[in-house]
């Protein structure tokens, strides 16, 4: 059951970046009226990793990976403390989305199947999978600095491409239209948010490792 949860799992996160990447790139590498000049193959693919739902969903991808092969270059994917970690930030996708984002936007076809999988799917599925399967009962809340590593470099990573590509994923880190103070009230926000969330992860794995201690 394990294995084939984890296998569907990883079908989901793989056909929505399959159908994001299939669209994203084909339209960003031609010319339109939008965009005369068109990307080059590895703008483009810098680009498509800029944004946190395709990093995120390539994690669990890689944890999904990782437990269905046991290839040792996969092993920190293995690790409790990353698979809490993606768990959090997977949450804060699926939120970020849907209250800040879907109500905006309206996406039709491939690209709307794509996002559904991506910021619904793909989390929920995760969680279900964190919860069920994952092994609990070894997280210890000095962890939790060391699980916000990843967030604060991928905000470090966004700024500083910014300033030489002239673009950003998300509005929030976007210091051209609300400044860098803007900026760092967004980023405190959202560290706030997503500490809380590895909290609660951490003591989620607490309770459950008691549980399977007990049964």
């Amino acid at each position: 059951m394990r294995s084939l949860y984890a296998g569907l799992a990883l079908l989901i996160g793989l056909v929505g970046l399959g159908i994001d990447a299939a669209i994203i790139f084909p339209s960003l590498m031609s010319a339109s009226p939008g965009q005369p000049e068109p990307r080059s193959f590895v703008d483009t693919f810098v680009y498509f990793w800029t944004y946190l739902t395709h990093l995120s969903n390539l994690g669990l991808v890689l944890v999904y990976l990782a437990q269905l092969t046991g290839w040792g270059w996969l092993g920190w994917f293995r690790r409790p403390q990353t698979q809490a970690m993606l768990a959090a930030f997977i949450t804060l996708v699926m939120v970020f989305y849907h209250f800040m984002l879907a109500p905006y936007i309206d996406m039709q076809g491939a690209l709307g199947v794509a996002s559904n999988l991506l910021h619904y799917a793909a989390p929920l599925a995760f969680l279900g999978w964190w919860v069920l399967f994952a092994r609990h009962g070894s997280l210890r809340w000095r962890d939790l600095p060391f699980m916000l590593v990843p967030g604060l470099l991928y905000v470090a990573w966004v700024l500083v491409r910014g300033l030489w590509a002239r673009e950003y994923p998300y509005a929030i880190l976007d210091p051209t239209t609300s400044g860098y103070a803007g900026v760092a009230i967004g980023v405190g926000i959202i560290f706030v948010a997503i500490s809380l969330l590895c909290a609660l992860l951490i003591w989620l794995d607490s309770l459950l490792g008691r549980r399977t201690a007990a049964m």
